[in-house]
């Protein structure tokens, strides 16, 4: 798809209408006060998604159609403003007709090749290895040993449904500035266990494999396990399962699964439990960073430099404002 040929949702004026191919990433079917069926569907854009609405039209309607999660289709949409918000109704809806888009055209991608910040935490969690002279398996073996066997899903899944992150590989991206970080972070604080640090970072949402159904553009869905468990008891679990029986040091395999049932940190974060070890602490606020860092550099790809955001970011305590300096870049 050429570049500038249509406008984006975020560059779209209020009252004003336009046709353009879109993806549509998920369909949910309501019922309005009248009776009468309509849809809030997600589009993607290639550089945001945006739910809009669709009325006196039902999800096997546009099944009939040949319009699903993860189809391209045109839209006929328009957006309004109500009570300070942007909301966007599509007028008709059908099967592209533009021969020149695909889907790669709508998927977000992070902005580091996969294949390199897959070798790149490798090689730290490599790096980080401690047999203790030979009495043990490195943590590190344990580490490597599992994301090889999950590879492609740790490569491609999202890490949120909706919040930080929320893209086709997502995760590995989000794994991938924390490893960084906590390479150093270790630099500074010598109380770290790196062997931890590496690992724990590498693998703390590992969990989220099962917790969400990342589709091929990267939207995420909970899964039925993802509801009943969560990805931090599935997590831990899987460090159970691949290290039990293991000539691991048992008392760092305890030491990691700590770490990753309390890197939410606090309870009303839906943490398991508070952070008890420096690396517990480390993993935590090293999360933290990452996740708010990404919704600024999120929001700030929409946003004028010295400007102020209209309401506070999910995450975030304060309305957002991204600098003049930016001008200067």
């Amino acid at each position: 798809m050429k570049k500038n040929k249509y406008k984006t949702f975020s560059e779209m004026q209020i009252n004003e209408s336009q046709v353009r191919p879109v993806l549509v990433s998920t369909i949910n079917e309501n019922i309005s006060k009248n009776g009468k069926p309509f849809l809030k569907i997600t589009l993607k854009d290639g550089q945001s998604e945006q739910t809009a609405l669709m009325f006196d039209i039902s999800a096997a309607q546009l099944a009939d159609m040949g319009i699903k999660k993860d189809s391209i289709a045109d839209v006929d949409i328009s957006v309004s403003e109500y009570q300070g918000a942007r909301n966007y109704k599509i007028k008709d809806i059908w099967l592209t007709k533009d021969n020149d888009v695909n889907i790669k055209d709508f998927i977000r991608m992070p902005p580091v090749d996969q294949n390199v910040m897959y070798q790149e935490i490798c090689q730290l969690i490599k790096n980080s290895a401690n047999d203790y002279n030979g009495k043990y398996t490195p943590l590190s073996d344990l580490a490597i040993e599992i994301l090889e066997h999950y590879k492609e899903r740790y490569m491609n899944s999202s890490a949120a449904v909706s919040m930080h992150h929320n893209i086709r590989g997502g995760l590995l991206y989000h794994s991938y500035r924390m490893i960084k970080s906590a390479d150093a972070l270790c630099g500074v604080y010598s109380i770290l266990d790196k062997e931890l640090m590496m690992c724990g970072t590498a693998l703390h949402d590992i969990g989220k494999l099962w917790e969400y159904d990342t589709s091929f553009s990267g939207s995420a869905e909970f899964t039925p396990s993802g509801i009943l468990f969560g990805h931090l008891y599935l997590g831990a679990s899987l460090i159970k399962k691949f290290t039990d029986g293991k000539n691991y040091n048992k008392e760092k395999v305890q030491m990691l699964i700590h770490m990753i049932l309390s890197h939410h940190g606090l309870h009303e974060w839906g943490t398991v439990t508070c952070p008890s070890t420096p690396e517990a602490f480390a993993l935590h606020y090293i999360d933290n960073i990452d996740a708010k860092i990404y919704t600024c550099e999120d929001y700030f790809e929409n946003m004028s430099s010295g400007t102020i955001t209209d309401k506070k970011p999910f995450g975030l305590e304060n309305r957002l404002y991204k600098s003049k300096l930016f001008d200067s870049e």
